[in-house]
């Protein structure tokens, strides 16, 4: 008779107490194989619970709360047990927390809106199976520490074989090509054909297995086990924690000591739909050119090793051949203006419906051009970042966006498609934030005043014909303005239009007498007196410093 799974441990923290008593009683722990450990209001008093008593398998928490909030509690949770599971259930539907959550690596982000006794009984199934996952996994790395540590040692000497293949020059090939053997790989008498097996959205893929180590020797386990069925000689080696490379010989079912592309193909089909059946992984396949001349397979091999330009444009979970990547020399920032005004339009108007698709058809025409992706990467950032000077513009509102993390996680990226992802989450949350701006306590006539001017920014706008779009008396609205936002209407559209003008200067592009065009100031020598008086130096000296 086996002894059944003991109970996983729950704690549940939110200031809220209904919501407390809510996830207290209407959920069936027991029937979930879950145990309430505890239900705290505040991270402090959860934290103290999990230094004294024990750390929870499972935490569920909310993020603003006293004393400590909920994204502090599960970086201090994860100290005491790294593989502990987090679930963060938020009234906050922005996207700095969402990012912050998933850098600590929270397995879900659920807002209270949407929680229902069924939704979250479903997210807990959805969590237990994830444990299960991520013990099996680490359970097979336990196995290989204490009961096959040569397969462990063997696993190291073939990365630092690689490693050395790739990295080093090659003094003795004739010893190289004895190593080789010695994993399975004839060099020099047959071809061998070269593939990169890279996980997709490695920082996710990393989160859910904990650390490198297990996610990666998960992934080798489930590529070597199914390499067996190739049949010919085949090997698969660590290059990095979130690549193996493959090297296939002659297939056996084909005359003439050559390598059927069919049968490795039919291999990678089967390695990637396990990766993602049993490992919840997206894994993408680059395939290299076959050769018998050991120097011109580690030529290849480099090529792969160090292709990441040339995967920029492919989708995820791909089996591709290599392909040298041409990039157009053309100027991709000659069309951010056009991008930024159907961008900025979309979310000031708050049209999160109209926002997947203007980013996507950005996305699309940035392919068909194939423009380099470092100047795809500051373009989307770049776009985020001006999306977020909106907010700027308006100083009573505090800024929502980190900087620093957004550089991070843009420039990061290595996939157009991942790319297009995060902006189309940036620009939703700046809708939702418009939104919040222009609901805030304030007068309806000033919020439309200012959404007026920012649509309008391209142009001569008066304080007469705001008034009159308002239905308002001007000398009325002129004192209502100044009263609710501390500075009179012709400052603010001053403002403004300066914060646009640095914008365009920044790119470098346009000369001052087209900078002041696109702002609606026939006469230059006015625009640039504005300009100096506004940001202390003239258009010219301005030139790209931001």
């Amino acid at each position: 008779m086996t002894n059944p799974k003991p109970a996983r441990n729950v704690v549940i923290v939110d200031d809220d107490v209904p919501v407390l008593d809510f996830l207290r009683h209407a959920i069936p722990w027991d029937k979930l194989g879950l145990r309430l450990a505890g239900a705290f209001e505040n991270g402090a008093k959860a934290y103290e619970h999990a230094v004294n008593a024990e750390p929870p398998d499972l935490l569920i928490t909310d993020i603003g709360m006293p004393q400590m909030d909920g994204l502090q509690l599960t970086e201090r949770v994860k100290k005491l047990k790294p593989d502990v599971s987090v679930i963060i259930l938020s009234c906050h539907d922005e996207f700095k927390y969402a990012q912050q959550a998933i850098k600590l690596g929270v397995d879900d982000y659920v807002l209270k809106e949407t929680v229902s006794p069924a939704t979250i009984e479903e997210l807990l199934r959805t969590v237990v199976k994830r444990l299960e996952e991520r013990e099996a996994a680490e359970g097979a790395g336990k196995m290989l520490a204490s009961e096959v540590q040569s397969v462990h040692n063997r696993s190291i000497r073939k990365e630092q074989f690689i490693r050395s293949l790739l990295y080093h020059p090659i003094a003795d090939i004739a010893g190289w090509r004895e190593l080789a053997s010695g994993f399975g790989i004839r060099l020099g008498s047959a071809p061998v054909l070269p593939v990169l097996l890279v996980v997709d959205n490695y920082p996710d893929a990393k989160a859910r297995f904990v650390s490198e180590d297990n996610c990666i020797f998960a992934v080798e386990n489930v590529t070597e086990e199914l390499l067996r069925s190739y049949g010919g000689d085949v090997a698969a080696f660590r290059v990095t924690h979130r690549e193996l490379l493959l090297l296939f010989g002659p297939d056996p079912g084909v005359s003439g000591g050559t390598i059927g592309k069919y049968r490795v193909e039919s291999v990678l089909k089967r390695i990637r739909d396990a990766l993602g059946s049993y490992l919840k992984l997206s894994v993408t396949c680059m395939m290299g050119i076959a050769s018998s001349d050991p120097l011109l397979l580690r030529s290849d091999m480099q090529r792969l090793a160090d292709g990441r330009t040339s995967r920029f444009y492919l989708p995820e979970c791909v089996i591709a051949d290599w392909a040298e990547p041409v990039f157009t020399q053309d100027d991709l920032f000659a069309l951010y203006p056009q991008a930024l005004d159907e961008c900025r339009k979309a979310v000031l108007l708050q049209e999160t419906d109209r926002i997947e698709p203007v980013v996507l058809a950005w996305a699309a025409r940035i392919r068909e051009g194939g423009y380099p992706p470092e100047a795809v990467k500051e373009w989307f950032l770049k776009m985020v970042l001006d999306l977020h000077m909106k907010f700027k513009t308006m100083e009573h509102v505090p800024s929502v966006y980190s900087r620093e993390a957004l550089h991070q996680t843009f420039l990061e990226a290595e996939r157009l498609d991942r790319l297009t992802r995060y902006t189309i989450e940036a620009m939703r949350e700046a809708a939702s934030r418009m939104g919040a701006i222009y609901g805030q306590p304030q007068r309806a006539e000033i919020s439309e005043a200012q959404r007026f001017v920012e649509l309008n920014i391209h142009r001569k706008i008066s304080l007469e014909e705001v008034a009159d779009h308002l239905h308002l008396n001007a000398s009325y609205f002129s004192r209502l303005f100044k009263k609710e936002t501390n500075e009179t209407f012709v400052d603010f559209v001053t403002r403004t239009k300066m914060e646009k003008a640095k914008e365009l200067l920044d790119l470098s592009r346009y000369t001052v007498r087209e900078v002041a065009d696109r702002l609606g100031y026939d006469n230059k020598s006015y625009f640039v007196k504005l300009f100096k008086a506004f940001c202390g130096v003239t258009p010219k000296e301005y030139g790209g410093k931001g």
